[in-house]
């Protein structure tokens, strides 16, 4: 951009568009490091004004669910296995943050604390917190760990989003602070370090959902749909798996209604994900309709193959793969690959339902 080409984008343009928070905080993402040029446009500040939005939205939320909260420390006695993934979560981001800032990476600063607060504290912890807060032994503490969490995330991302955290921090209750400029600034601590609770939430709890809901779009579940699971686990995943918290958790967010353990034999259908050293079955007939379900994947199955035989017929033409730039061919040859992966991944799911196995 040259400022006597008049190409320029006007920030006060921008601001007025999009937001000063979200201006800053685009600019700060698209720091590259080594003096590369970067491609900008109004639409890249879109990215800004989203996440300034999720912010507001989920502290909203957050604020709204603080009714009776006291101004007392996290009960570390009391703390389910996703309050302890998120605290330590928290403290793992922080450290993180401030080793980029030290090496002056500031873009890696904006992902990082986007990446955490976004998908770790909006789309787990919040959606977990909303079952805590139904069980009174735990919703105090849940409440704090709620607020404490977007307390430190705030002064995390002050720096980039002044603006908005500013604003969030004084709606807050029993604040330290009369202004979150004047907090401390977050950084690693051990007591809210939980590496091993952390890892077992990550690779057994949020896995186990992540599959299980892999498998309900895999076949089209309707939301009212709820399934039984059955799992076979090794002892020290079985524990986990055991606890009525996690299965509350997991119950709500992958819409199951039993977890079964200890099973010997399936005489219906069903698919399988291995999580770790756990193996998950569900019965197929719990998720979907068999006739309609075998019936969209021979639709599926129709299209695939009429798209290789089209691609098979170009690659047969002689013409075409002498006279066609190479990578014209390359594609095709990729797309092909592409199309043969997807059809065996049909003909896998089309089995389980043709299929009688005990």
């Amino acid at each position: 951009m040259s400022k006597s080409k008049g190409n320029t984008i006007g920030p006060v343009e921008i601001i007025d568009k999009f937001g000063c928070d979200a201006l800053r905080f685009t600019l700060t993402s698209l720091c590259t490091y080594g003096g590369q040029d970067i491609k900008l446009s109004d639409e890249r500040f879109e990215y800004g004004r989203n996440f300034a939005n999720k912010i507001w939205n989920a502290s909203r939320f957050v604020l709204m669910n603080l009714d009776g909260v006291d101004d007392k420390e996290i009960d570390f006695s009391n703390l389910t296995i996703a309050d302890k993934w998120i605290l330590d979560k928290l403290n793992t981001t922080a450290k993180e943050v401030n080793e980029n800032i030290k090496n002056y990476r500031i873009g890696e600063v904006a992902h990082i604390l986007y990446d955490f607060f976004w998908n770790s504290y909006c789309d787990w912890y919040v959606e977990i917190a909303k079952i805590q807060l139904q069980d009174e032994s735990l919703k105090l503490n849940t409440q704090r760990v709620l607020k404490y969490v977007l307390d430190m995330t705030l002064r995390l991302l002050h720096p980039i989003m002044p603006h908005i955290t500013e604003k969030v921090y004084s709606l807050m209750p029993n604040q330290e602070f009369k202004a979150i400029m004047l907090a401390d600034y977050p950084i690693y601590d051990k007591k809210p370090a939980f590496p091993t609770e952390a890892k077992q939430m990550e690779e057994l709890v949020i896995e186990a959902i992540t599959r299980l809901r892999d498998i309900r779009a895999k076949y089209n579940a309707p939301v009212s749909k709820y399934m039984n699971i059955y799992l076979s686990s090794p002892e020290n995943e079985k524990n986990i798996f055991e606890n009525k918290k996690v299965q509350s958790i997991i119950k709500r967010l992958a819409r199951v209604d039993e977890i079964i353990f200890d099973w010997k034999e399936l005489t219906s259908n069903r698919d399988v994900v291995i999580v770790k050293n756990t193996k998950i079955s569900v019965l197929l007939d719990d998720l979907a309709d068999r006739d309609i379900t075998i019936a969209r994947f021979k639709k599926q199955l129709d299209k695939v193959q009429e798209e290789k035989n089209a691609i098979e017929e170009r690659l047969k033409n002689k013409n075409f793969t002498d006279n066609a730039p190479e990578e014209v061919v390359i594609k095709a040859k990729q797309q092909l690959e592409e199309l043969d992966s997807k059809e065996t991944d049909i003909r896998n799911g089309l089995s389980l339902w043709t299929t009688d196995f005990v």
